[in-house]
């Protein structure tokens, strides 16, 4: 046998056992590449569980926010204000037309009749009870002088402290607004009562907030 066919068989051992090392190095390789791929997954899942968690909590501040206690006393100072406005309005008007009412039933009814009352509020009876989502609003009226007083209490403590809006004839600055300074208190005062005992059962001056509009 000559030289050259002795390599032949040689050529051919070294072929296959490269071949084979090549197989067993693929299956060496194979599981590998298959654990890789879910721990991608995983690492793409957490990340999309990540981001939905941060987004449902900035959902749930933005609710905590504009459901809290501050921003529904905010809305009932609106109320107020817009119906203490409405009312005073309308008896100012009938005051001038010789048609003064008489009662606050005359006001409140009057007052929603002439399309004044604000959006949002409701009627209860006669006696000048309005309600609202958050709030039960009561209307107190003075003929001589002319004067309207709002009272809001809240439903639920996070609605907030109970408020008290009065517009008077002989005030130059026009409407004024006290509210308790705490959720406890429930003692109202009198209708038309002095600042001073305004003052002794808790309550502060605010300053007034933008009135609602009117229905149109």
């Amino acid at each position: 046998m000559t030289q050259r066919e002795h390599k032949h068989p040689l050529l051919i051992v070294a072929i296959v056992a490269v071949l084979v090392f090549a197989v067993r190095f693929s299956l060496f390789i194979l599981p590998h590449t298959t654990r890789v791929d879910p721990h991608i997954n995983l690492s793409e899942d957490r990340t999309r569980k990540i981001t939905e968690s941060q987004h449902q909590q900035q959902i749930a501040a933005f609710v905590a926010v504009t459901e809290g206690e501050v921003f529904r006393t905010e809305e009932r100072i609106r109320e107020a204000s817009a119906l203490a406005t409405a009312t005073s309005l309308f008896s100012a008007s009938e005051s001038l037309n010789k048609r003064l009412p008489a009662t606050v039933a005359d006001v409140v009814i009057g007052t929603r009749n002439a399309g004044l009352l604000p959006p949002g509020l409701q009627l209860l009876g006669n006696d000048g009870s309005v309600t609202s989502p958050h709030s039960k609003l009561t209307v107190r009226y003075r003929p001589e002088p002319l004067g309207i007083e709002v009272v809001s209490m809240g439903k639920v403590p996070l609605d907030g402290p109970a408020l008290l809006v009065r517009v008077d004839g002989t005030n130059k600055d026009g409407a004024t607004l006290y509210a308790a300074s705490s959720l406890e208190q429930t003692i109202l005062p009198n209708a038309f009562a002095r600042e001073a005992e305004i003052f002794a059962l808790g309550f502060a001056p605010e300053p007034i907030r933008a009135s609602m509009p009117p229905n149109p």
